[in-house]
């Protein structure tokens, strides 16, 4: 048996896995990296092929910029870059992408085909973890001050023999609403994925013979009721094609995959054979991947349980690491065969931070977890379950470990006595946590200058929005009070229309949520009118830094779009009781003191409600906001943009001199969505940096630029003056969400 020494061992090299081993590594430690099978990703490998989803929520969240920044951001770009030219299919993209990750860092030893099978444990530690390579069969004993236990089923926690839950807890156990009554052993099942490929002319399929007779099935009979959430299409796996939650996803685990198998040849041979899908005829089952992707197993006890209501009422946590977002959406206990539909989407009404306290176990003093085996109910899972947020967790966890390494501290006493230095160092390396400030307080001694600043306007108009619902538009703003603006309106009457609007505020800054109405006004628009209009406003924003402007319902009136918007401008959709025909699992409640049920911005980001002259003048993308102490939208955009053609530059002039060993710059990459497919359109892709300091003059040139955030080494002396010109983008106008030194 080899004997191994590390300061941080990994097991699981899932995105969590990943995130874990690459933060521990870039703070100096040695870290052995095992993973059970041949590939990198776990959910989102070329081996089961799932996307990499997160606080975002495919960019339906109301905490519109909600995309995860550090990591799992990186990932992302990583992934656009690589995708470039389309040289790669999607199964090579995400292993170049994560072996490239790790590779590159000398400090990571990877062990493939590894799996921790044992451990000993002494004096609340894990002594030795004992692995074996399945293809050598060469055994390892690897000695290691902290371990990460990220490998989903939570395999070196069990076998240390840490306290977990498994299954749905009853209602008793945290007050939860959505839980059953009592509890029981059903967890969520695992889900098989396939590709098809249209292959331009009619081609035939034969099924195996162990595939299953859909057709004679029950659940086929109803499998397009669109109430279910489940769905069959000859492009390719749907979610909902799930089994296991009613026998254990770990122990009967191959058991699952043969099912989930069978099935999946049955549905293809159904697609093709059964006459009901004729636009299959020229498609070609492409590829069924080798392994079927996990949602729950273990979870095992930290210091705290993260609950459906610490998410429901985004609980403030002093501990605070990392954020979540993905609705609570917890699947059928039978899957595919349940007769409920697949998943109960319980809405989460913004991000939310989860807490240090969740990320340890609580029975040891060097275990730490990553992914989806931490300490969080049934409920809360269906939220953190994600890989995105996986992956901020694996970020926050090998962060830690350099502060309990240091120190010779347990995770449980660097939280309590290093908590403020852990999250700031996250928020250096622009891991996002609600309210934390990713500029250090150096940033005070520097004013900022530009050549241009964007102005926060939305004035070239591609269509008309008809007033058949009621229609709100969102305002992030720089002042506190807002006098009024100027929209432009249609009347397509002849006769004088009144127009009611009502002012609307809200209290969570990262987040367009309106909760309470403030003032109702009613304006006549003249019979004709095609124009702008000046509305009153005469109100102060809320907590949130918002105002909410909602249009009522006026089929006589319509107000002119554009298929862009301005950061921080955001259109909405609202429903009343009487219009919520088209409100689903995705719509976002609202309480009653809105005057609505629920609101939508996803219908409408390609028609963004006209705006200009704002009185006074909101100059939200000014050059000083990339001295603020938010590197994304938080209460304001805190986005400088510049105005007109490239190159633009951003100037920074020490009141004082100041010394820095890095500086970082953090750059706009669409915080909206979670497309990985090609670059983001805003993001900076050349400029060049220019420190004057003691020391002289420090340039740096980067081209075809794929980070949003980049670090430079420069150990600079009395600096005096930062000058970044930005000499263009991928394709749209960029800016700059900050600048630090430290």
């Amino acid at each position: 048996m080899k004997k191994l020494y590390f300061d941080v061992t990994v097991a699981g090299g899932g995105i969590a896995g990943i995130c874990a081993a690459v933060a521990a590594a870039r703070k100096g430690l040695k870290v052995l990296l095992m993973n059970d099978r041949s590939v990198l990703g776990g959910n989102a490998s070329s081996e089961i092929g799932i996307a990499i989803s997160g606080a975002s929520h495919l960019g339906l969240n109301p905490s519109i910029y909600a995309r995860e920044g550090g990591l799992i951001e990186e990932i992302r770009l990583r992934m656009a870059k690589c995708a470039i030219g389309g040289g790669y299919d999607k199964g090579a993209l995400l292993d170049a992408v994560f072996f490239d990750l790790i590779y590159e860092n000398k400090n990571i030893t990877l062990f493939l085909n590894t799996t921790a099978y044992s451990c000993e444990v002494a004096e609340r530690k894990i002594t030795q973890c004992y692995a074996r390579h399945t293809i050598s069969n060469e055994a390892y004993s690897i000695e290691s001050k902290i371990y990460v236990d990220a490998t989903g089923n939570g395999i070196l926690a069990h076998e240390a023999g840490c306290s977990y839950h498994m299954g749905r807890e009853g209602k008793e156990e945290y007050g939860e609403t959505w839980a059953p009554d009592k509890a029981d052993k059903y967890t969520m099942g695992n889900t098989f994925y396939f590709e098809t490929f249209d292959c331009g002319q009619e081609v035939a399929f034969t099924p195996p013979e162990f595939a299953h007779k859909v057709g004679d099935m029950d659940f086929i009979k109803d499998i397009h009721n669109p109430k279910n959430f489940r769905n069959i299409t000859v492009k390719g796996a749907h979610w909902s094609l799930e089994y296991g939650g009613q026998v254990d996803v770990i122990y009967q685990s191959e058991d699952i995959d043969l099912e989930l198998r069978k099935l999946i040849y049955g549905i293809w041979d159904y697609i093709k054979n059964s006459g009901n899908y004729p636009e299959a005829k020229n498609y070609v089952l492409k590829r069924i991947y080798t392994r079927s992707g996990a949602r729950e197993s273990r979870r095992f006890m930290g210091d705290y349980v993260l609950t459906e209501n610490d998410i429901e009422n985004k609980r403030s946590f002093e501990d605070a690491v990392c954020v979540g977002g993905w609705p609570m959406d917890v699947h059928a206990n039978l899957g595919i065969y349940d007769s409920a539909p697949a998943s109960n989407f319980i809405p989460v009404t913004g991000i939310y931070n989860i807490p240090m306290r969740s990320l340890y176990s609580k029975d040891l003093d060097n275990l730490m977890l990553a992914g989806r085996d931490i300490s969080v109910s049934h409920i809360a899972l269906g939220s953190t379950r994600v890989m995105a947020t996986c992956g901020a967790i694996g970020q926050a966890v090998g962060t830690a470990a350099k502060y309990c390494i240091e120190q010779e501290l347990s995770p449980r006493e660097v939280t309590k006595l290093y908590q403020k230095e852990l999250q700031r160092t996250l928020a250096e390396d622009d891991q996002t946590i609600i309210g934390i400030s990713n500029i250090s307080p150096v940033m005070q001694k520097l004013t900022a200058s530009a050549t241009s600043e964007k102005k926060y306007e939305n004035v070239k108009g591609t269509g008309t929005m008809k007033l058949d619902y009621d229609y709100g538009l969102a305002f992030m703003l720089e002042t506190e009070h807002l006098n009024s603006v100027e929209v432009r309106i249609r009347n397509h009457s002849a006769e004088a229309k009144l127009l009611r609007y009502k002012i609307l505020t809200g209290s969570h800054k990262e987040t367009f949520l309106p909760e309470k109405v403030i003032k109702t006004y009613d304006t006549s628009i003249p019979g004709g009118c095609d124009g702008w209009v000046r509305l009153a406003i005469d109100a102060d924003r809320g907590k949130d830094g918002k105002l909410y402007l909602i249009f009522e319902k006026n089929d006589a009136l319509s107000l002119d779009t554009a298929f862009q918007r301005p950061t921080g401008a955001i259109t909405l959709r609202m429903h009343t009781s009487e219009n919520c025909g088209e409100c689903n699992h995705d719509s976002i409640p609202l309480n009653k003191e809105t005057g609505y049920l629920f609101f939508e911005h996803r219908y409408e980001r390609n028609r963004n409600i006209l705006f200009q002259d704002m009185v006074p003048e909101q100059r939200v993308f000014s050059p000083a906001m990339a001295l603020s102490p938010y590197t994304r939208p938080y209460g304001m955009p805190n986005l400088w943009i510049g105005e007109g053609k490239f190159p633009q530059t951003l100037t920074l002039t020490a009141e004082e001199p100041v010394d820095a060993g890095k500086i970082a710059i953090t750059f706009d990459s669409f915080l909206e969505g979670e497309n990985t497919q090609n670059m983001p359109d805003c993001l900076v892709r050349e400029y060049e940096l220019t420190i004057h300091s003691r020391d002289g003059i420090i340039t740096k040139r980067v081209q075809d630029n794929w980070k949003r955030y980049q670090v430079f080494d420069i150990n600079a002396s009395e600096i005096r003056k930062i000058e970044i010109k930005l000499i263009s983008s991928w394709g749209a106008e960029a800016g700059i969400y900050g600048v630090n030194l430290f």
